[in-house]
């Protein structure tokens, strides 16, 4: 399967994903009532401490018994808890994941887009086609698939180890279309646990420019933030609640100067809104692509030449 190959700090720009987007073929009902939704309705009483009441691709607890009051709009009534199941993969976080058994299958319909990011992943094997609408009959376009577990790195991990599976997956330098249709398809052996914690589509956008110098530069870090509690006891002992964690990474990507302007603006485009970010495409760096919030600030280093640093704060998974 293919992947993003030599290609330094680039950042995709996500289009926003409405529900009117989700198409028929989406193995996610609006309401899922396998996970235990249950969709609002204006002349149904809801007591107070019901759970997983579906409005608008929202799921609400019940803070006191209502009838017609929308979630949403009274916060003494309701309160929000997170995405639906059909909303779960386009929302601003990790840790809230689309989930089914067996096969998950979304089919989304969007124009103009040149790439994709997925991060999230579980299951065995990865499917993706992107299909060209506008003319009388669907065209494919581009077709990806493959298994979702890394090569061993020897005979050794290949008998005795447990393969990796890969959790994330980029697609790059799509054609622009007007009225293209992709279907991304995770499937599990029996009734295994399919799922994807972000899917995001949009414009890969490159902070070195078209000028072609410079790089991400050696030293480039990755670290992990835990927001796990440790505390300690008087007698030595510790009590641990384990949460989740995130991946921050900081890079320092060499730029020709006529390009710190463009860079400026896409750091500012790019604020108040998580993004996926590739520091180096290859797969040895896998470690240093991530998805969180931006931020940078540009040095004129001479008069051809300025430096970035870029800085992403990662979102907990």
């Amino acid at each position: 399967m293919s992947n993003v190959q030599d290609v330094h700090a680039v950042v995709l720009i996500p289009l926003d994903v409405p529900a009117s987007a989700i198409k028929a073929g989406t193995s996610i009902p609006v309401v899922d009532a396998t996970r235990g939704e249950t969709a609002w309705a204006a002349g149904t009483t809801f007591a107070a401490g019901r759970t997983d009441v579906n409005f608008e691709g929202s799921l609400y607890t019940a803070v006191a018994a209502s009838t017609g009051a929308k979630p949403g709009t009274n916060p003494y009534k309701w309160r929000r808890t997170g995405p639906s199941n059909f909303m779960a993969a386009f929302d601003d976080r990790l840790d809230t994941k689309a989930q089914s058994t067996g096969e998950l299958k979304f089919v989304l319909q969007l124009p103009f887009f040149t790439g994709l990011a997925l991060w999230g992943l579980v299951g065995e094997k990865l499917d993706i086609k992107i299909f060209d609408k506008s003319g009388a009959q669907p065209v494919l376009v581009q077709h990806e698939s493959g298994d979702l577990y890394e090569q061993a790195l020897g005979l050794y991990e290949l008998l005795f180890m447990p393969l990796r599976q890969r959790t994330k997956h980029y697609v790059r330098n799509l054609p622009l279309y007007p009225d293209a249709e992709v279907h991304i398809t995770i499937t599990a052996a029996g009734n295994g646990p399919a799922a994807v914690g972000l899917i995001s589509i949009g414009h890969w956008n490159t902070l070195l420019g078209t000028a072609g110098a410079g790089g991400v530069e050696w030293g480039a870090t990755a670290a992990v933030k835990t927001y796990s509690a440790r505390t300690p006891n008087s007698d030595g002992t510790v009590e641990r609640v384990r949460r989740g964690s995130a991946t921050n990474l900081s890079c320092t990507v060499e730029i020709a100067l006529d390009e710190a302007n463009r860079a400026m603006d896409l750091l500012h485009q790019v604020q108040g809104k998580p993004v996926a970010f590739i520091a180096v495409g290859l797969p040895l760096f896998d470690f240093l692509n991530g998805f969180g919030d931006l931020s940078g600030e540009i040095s004129a280093e001479n008069a051809v030449k300025a430096k970035l640093k870029v800085n992403m704060e990662g979102v907990v998974q």
